[in-house]
């Protein structure tokens, strides 16, 4: 039993004697020293991914935790996404970045570890804690950006929403512990019409709204994007986002999923409107990082239908999309951080003339963004397509109306997107453009991946 539940926490117990070995190293100072630290985050996401498919699926520490395929996909994309956010990191070209590297590697691989077990989390008290790990280290990221007005304004912002987020999660536990007399999820009458199962699920869904920046509680996203470090938004765009919705995929596995179920109500609900006033948001927006933050917010909204079909196949889908949507992201930032330093500001109308300076760029950049748009051919289409098809089935033609409406609208600022970086309203000119060797091999990737997933979608189905 012990061996077994060592053998389960192998893949976390790796990425955590990795954090502090970054940590140690940065009270040190050799020749090289940033050469190791890559070495290390190698070795370690590897050593983690092989710990990953290696652990034997079932419950663990007293069914606290599971352990199944769809779990160890998703743990694999939240690994190798944060293994391409940290190598991005290390080629960063902002003194702060370079001079705190390793205390910023510390802080993203406990948020890692923090995600990792929100995922497989099945009782409240794990669940809470796991949550925290994930959230503290991203506070003091936030804070860390290139203007620091700014950016401790959308720290501070973050943080009291982020406390007041776990204070619902809280009160959710308890309530629910109330009525159940038990904090497994297993244990809880979800199918109850009684007040408390109610106003508990209502806190629950309000903390995993916060988490993904889903409507009303995305105050904070915009600011954070726009102000913290843009080498952390690989990690800052998935991580959170992937390991909650993650979660919520095996949350509702054990609910009787009628129709006439309140929490059901409640979660298609919050994401209808944040599909919706999503997309409204994004419209209006000039500025590159905030539309993209803003953006984010409808294929949240599009995950949280996923969750709710009760289909057995509605779990290969919502992890094709998360695996297209991780990429996508990742690729994009690090597409973003290369570009020449007179778009630093990252305003749509800078990007004129783009693809006469870098057409490999401005290639890639509309690659994601068409992706994230759901064009066919792409791993965005598939994504999208399959979650309209079985809600379908389920919910009959609003859901999918809606979401066709969203990815036509999507399809309108995206392409605003690529215009300016196919404009000619600016003569070439030679500029700087950051492309390091990692940065390119990290596009590439990501390219690649969110091609195949357009052309062989199925593709997955050999991990899962």
């Amino acid at each position: 039993m012990i061996v077994d539940t060592l053998a389960f926490l192998l893949p976390e117990i790796t990425l955590i004697i990795l954090s502090f070995g970054l940590l140690t190293n940065s009270m040190t100072a050799y020749e090289g020293k940033r050469v190791v630290n890559k070495a290390m985050l190698v070795a370690g996401a590897i050593l983690s991914i092989l710990f990953i498919f290696k652990t034997q699926d079932g419950l663990y520490l007293n069914a606290t935790f599971e352990n199944n395929p769809t779990t160890k996909i998703i743990k694999f994309l939240l690994v190798s996404s944060s293994l391409f956010s940290l190598l991005f990191v290390s080629n960063s070209k902002t003194d702060q970045l370079k001079k705190y590297f390793d205390e910023y590697c510390f802080l993203l691989v406990l948020s890692l570890v923090g995600g990792m077990f929100v995922v497989s989390s099945r009782e409240f008290f794990s669940l809470i804690l796991s949550v925290e790990l994930l959230s503290i280290p991203l506070y003091i990221i936030s804070g860390m950006g290139p203007h620091p007005s700014k950016s401790i304004e959308a720290a501070t912002k973050l943080f009291l929403f982020g406390t007041v987020s776990t204070v619902c999660l809280i009160f959710s536990a308890v309530l629910f512990y109330s009525f159940s007399g038990s904090t497994y999820f297993i244990d809880i009458n979800w199918a109850s019409t009684d007040y408390v199962v109610i106003l508990a699920s209502i806190f629950l869904v309000a903390t995993i709204s916060f988490k993904c920046a889903l409507y009303p509680f995305h105050f904070w996203i915009a600011d954070t994007y726009e102000s913290a470090p843009i080498n952390m938004l690989p990690f800052l765009s998935t991580i959170p986002k992937i390991s909650t919705i993650g979660f919520l995929l095996f949350f509702f596995r054990n609910l009787t999923l009628d129709l006439n179920n309140q929490v059901i109500i409640v979660v298609l609900f919050v994401s209808l409107v944040s599909i919706i006033f999503g997309s409204i948001l994004t419209i209006r927006q000039n500025n590159l990082l905030r539309l993209l933050a803003y953006s984010g917010i409808p294929h949240v909204g599009i995950m949280l239908i996923g969750i709710m079909v009760p289909n057995s196949i509605s779990s290969d889908f919502l992890v094709l999309y998360f695996t297209f949507y991780t990429f996508a992201n990742v690729g994009l930032y690090v597409c973003l951080n290369s570009l020449p330093k007179a778009n630093e500001d990252y305003r749509l109308d800078k990007l004129n003339s783009l693809y006469k300076n870098n057409p490999l760029l401005a290639m890639s950049i509309s690659c994601f963004l068409l992706s994230l748009a759901g064009t066919p051919l792409l791993g965005g289409f598939w994504g999208k397509f399959n979650i309209a098809l079985i809600s379908y089935k389920t919910y009959g033609l609003f859901l999918p109306s809606l979401i066709l409406i969203s990815t036509l609208i999507s399809f309108y600022y995206y392409l605003r997107i690529i215009k300016a970086i196919f404009g000619d309203n600016r003569p070439s000119q030679s500029e700087n453009i950051n492309f390091s060797i990692v940065n390119k091999i990290i596009i590439v990737i990501c390219v690649f991946i969110t091609v195949l997933l357009g052309i062989h979608p199925n593709i997955l189905a050999v991990l899962i």
